[in-house]
């Protein structure tokens, strides 16, 4: 068996967290999209109609901010709602380049019936944790992922 190469304690330890964060994050994804997929959804489909669900109707760059998706992959994402009636888009009278979108009735059916088993997965993932170590991991999140300044 080959040698384990380090880079040095330092660099050895930041691989180490890099390594844990994302195969925490593709465990935590995979469980996630259990539910998601239940309502005949992509995780990009319902992230967009659960933002519009939760907070209004919205630009589509508003959308892309909530959302963290790119704008062309945002661009066919809306078209494949607008096409299954789940969203509507509406010029805005103000100016005409803008375009809202905005959740339908389909759409807030689609959110109702999936919300609350969505819920419940995510709390069913997250209670492996106790609240203070759920308090210490969101501040730790935080602080790893703001920008640089």
């Amino acid at each position: 068996m080959k040698d384990k190469k380090s880079y040095g304690q330092h660099n050895d330890l930041n691989l180490k967290s890099f390594v844990v964060l994302s195969k925490a994050y593709l465990t935590v994804n995979k469980k996630q999209l259990k539910t998601i997929k239940k309502g005949g959804l992509t995780l990009s489909q319902f992230s967009v109609l659960e933002v519009l669900y939760h907070k209004g109707e919205m630009k589509i760059g508003e959308i892309i901010e909530k959302t963290l998706f790119t704008g062309g992959n945002m661009t066919v994402i809306i078209e494949n709602l607008t096409k299954q009636k789940l969203v509507e888009k509406i010029i805005c009278q103000t100016d005409k380049r803008s375009v809202y979108v905005k959740i339908t009735e389909s759409g807030i059916k689609i959110i109702e019936a999936i919300m609350p088993e969505h819920v419940n997965n995510i709390s069913d993932i997250f209670d492996v944790l106790t609240e203070t170590e759920k308090s210490i991991l969101i501040s730790l999140l935080k602080k790893l992922g703001k920008e640089n300044e």
